[in-house]
């Protein structure tokens, strides 16, 4: 099947308007609401993007967009997916759902309209010793408040199986591994993987899925895609503000290069800006890493047990 890009994520939480509050100040944008559920989309034209609705605290799907109506056929016909429906969430369409070996529901949707995307603010404009780009020009102010969002990237889960998990979105979804991690001394032990969508020559991001070997099957972060570093460096502050906790100050990750700037939500789940990730496309080979010379962060010395402590 044909899978285009990472469209929504799905939760229970226990207090719908502490959560609602604290996604609005991080830059989701409310597009439904009741005292029981609300639905957000980002300002990048999606109709929406993340969905919650009251119970226990709990992930309860991620949903990818695909290509053509034939790819839910698809799902259906040859890997056991639900029957098509109708969504009934905004922008309409058809979904599917599908369960992954651990029990998680994974979605295929297609055909849902979607919404005007947000202009952008001024581009960064950087001055440095190899390269002036800006001169009597001060750097442009923007505004304290929540990050101007524009799609939901990718997101990373906990799996009890690795190898059955890694397979299964490879074989079903079509994901392909970018770069994967092993315990020392042992790289036929994968415990980690990045994987990334496959539209051939087309570049995509460095991974859509981040899988790593856990006890539990669960989410550890949803990431978003904020304009640049100043975009996220102010809503850090903004978050600051607010009284919220964040997991892990600004860094930059080895594997990926992305920029990130990840917070706690009130149920502690992880919620992740990111700019500046590496592309690739099918010429991209596959890298294997003994995972104790990776660093988590390229720029702190912090151990990244804190990035996955609960």
């Amino acid at each position: 099947m044909a899978i285009r890009s990472l469209h929504h994520v799905s939760f229970t939480v226990p207090d719908i308007k502490k959560t609602r509050q604290f996604a609005e100040d991080f830059g989701l944008r409310t597009v439904e609401k009741s005292d029981d559920h609300f639905i957000m989309q980002t300002g990048g034209g999606d109709a929406w993007c993340y969905k919650a609705e009251r119970g226990e605290r709990g992930f309860s799907a991620l949903g990818f967009l695909v290509d053509d109506e034939s790819d839910l056929e698809n799902a259906v016909s040859q890997h056991g997916a639900s029957e098509i429906c109708k969504l009934e969430t905004p922008g309409g369409g058809l979904g599917v759902t599908l369960t992954n070996p651990e029990g998680l529901k994974v979605d295929l949707v297609y055909g849902i309209e979607g919404d005007t995307p947000q202009e952008v603010q001024p581009e960064l404009r950087l001055n440095t010793p190899a390269l002036r780009t800006r001169f009597a020009d001060p750097q442009s102010t923007r505004p304290l408040g929540p990050a101007a969002l524009y799609r939901l990237g990718h997101l990373g889960l906990y799996v009890k199986d690795y190898k059955a998990s890694a397979e299964w979105f490879e074989k079903t979804l079509g994901l392909k591994i970018s770069d994967s991690m092993h315990i020392p001394g042992k790289p036929d032990h994968t415990v980690v993987a990045f994987l990334r969508i496959d539209r051939g020559e087309e570049w995509v991001d460095h991974h859509s899925v981040f899988l790593a070997q856990s006890d539990k099957t669960d989410l550890h972060h949803i990431s978003f895609e904020a304009q640049d570093f100043e975009a996220q460096a102010r809503a850090h502050r903004w978050l600051l503000s607010r009284g919220w906790e964040p997991n892990w100050g600004i860094g930059r990750h080895p594997l990926g290069c992305h920029v990130f700037d990840v917070w706690f939500d009130p149920d502690r789940y992880r919620f992740e800006t990111f700019t500046d990730t590496d592309l690739l496309n099918d010429k991209h080979e596959t890298g294997h890493h003994d995972i104790s010379t990776h660093e988590m962060d390229a720029w702190s010395s912090e151990p990244a047990e804190a990035y996955f402590a609960d």
